[in-house]
């Protein structure tokens, strides 16, 4: 009997481009990297050394071109905005094994006459008032436009 665990932590984001109307117009994954600070967030929880819970969980989005780091601690070009999670999910996949957990937000349309190249995105955690950039991704210029409505989702395996 194998009673080898397959350690990982691993994240996915996926971000969605719909139209006003509601229709979908362009859909990208990419893999992110998890930051040490994120790391040790989950250490210092499962072992109790943090004595506060998670207050929000928010999606942040930027414009920087530099690749992820295990030690980046915030996004490299980050737009004021940013979409809050008010419910992050927790699931057991079956048959698997594998929970995963997810971070949606949704960006509304930027105002008229503007387009934003988004190349940099991640899951900013506030502790207290510590906020704590769990991950990170760089990718290709996804362009979020007055007519688009951005959704970003991020699914956590571990």
């Amino acid at each position: 009997m194998d009673l080898s665990e397959k350690p990982g932590l691993k994240g996915v984001l996926t971000i969605e481009l719909r139209d006003l109307g509601g229709a979908l117009v362009e859909r990208y994954q990419h893999h992110n990297l998890i930051t040490t600070k994120g790391k040790q967030l989950l250490a210092e929880l499962l072992l109790g050394k943090k004595n506060a819970l998670p207050t929000s969980w928010a999606i942040v989005v930027g414009t920087g071109t530099d690749p992820a780091n295990v030690a980046d601690t915030a996004l490299k070009a980050p737009i004021t905005e940013q979409a809050e999670d008010r419910a992050p999910k927790v699931t057991l996949v079956p048959g698997v094994g594998t929970i995963q957990g997810t971070v949606s937000a949704t960006l509304p349309a930027p105002p008229t006459g503007t387009v934003q190249p988004l190349t940099e995105a991640g899951i900013q955690i506030t502790v207290g008032a510590e906020k704590i950039l769990f991950n990170r991704v760089q990718f290709p210029p996804v362009n979020r436009g007055a007519n688009m409505v951005m959704t970003l989702s991020w699914e956590i395996s571990f």
